[in-house]
């Protein structure tokens, strides 16, 4: 937002709402109409897809990242997928149209959303084209991975998913992912503590990954 002008941020003030979400509340839901873009101003989100028998995470997103903005020109003026809070979150809610007119009037702002949009849009690719290539110790090697790298930025973590959220985001039932983490943690590949992960083996867990 830092390229915005004062009067553009001015109008964006004008129209915008904060709201806060207890853990597990809803943001947005698929399928509902699309009337605000959303930044995520405190917290964690995930964001998933839901279909008639089954549900896939997407993504997790933290703090200063927009959701919505895949529904900002859609024809059908809806949300694409669902996001809900893995913690106490504060969102703001910015009125649609005068977000779309911030983006006609500011060059810079629009070519730093769109920037946005591509690599939001090649990490949600790369996770679906996991969960419908890879066999299941791949999906786990790849999740594991993703959440290393693309959201924690580090090897040892503690992640705020239940183990049903970590079958839902490698696209595997509970039981499976359950099975394949304890064999990875038998096999020194990851170390396991209730909640926390800790990746002790990243080349191998690199190569399930690859392959699987």
């Amino acid at each position: 937002m830092d390229c915005l002008t004062a009067n553009e941020k001015n109008i964006l003030d004008r129209n915008k709402t904060v709201v806060s979400y207890k853990k597990g509340e809803y943001i947005i839901k698929q399928g509902t109409f699309a009337n605000n873009i959303l930044l995520i101003n405190r917290g964690l989100a995930k964001l998933f897809i839901e279909g008639s028998q089954k549900r896939i995470i997407l993504t997790i997103k933290m703090t200063d990242n927009f959701l919505g903005l895949s529904s900002l020109y859609y024809a059908k003026k809806t949300y694409l997928y669902s996001a809900s809070a893995l913690e106490s979150c504060e969102i703001v809610l910015y009125d649609k149209q005068a977000f779309k007119h911030i983006l006609s009037q500011n060059v810079e702002f629009a070519n730093k959303i769109i920037k946005f949009l591509n690599h939001n849009s090649a990490k949600i690719y790369a996770r679906l084209l996991c969960v419908t290539e890879k066999n299941a110790r791949g999906k786990v090697a790849d999740m594991i991975i993703c959440l290393a790298n693309n959201i924690f930025g580090c090897h040892e973590f503690t992640i705020p998913l239940t183990r049903q959220e970590l079958a839902e985001f490698a696209g595997l039932s509970m039981e499976n992912t359950i099975r394949i983490l304890k064999e990875f943690e038998n096999d020194k590949i990851i170390k396991l503590k209730g909640k926390s992960f800790k990746i002790l083996n990243i080349e191998m867990l690199e190569r399930i990954s690859e392959y699987g």
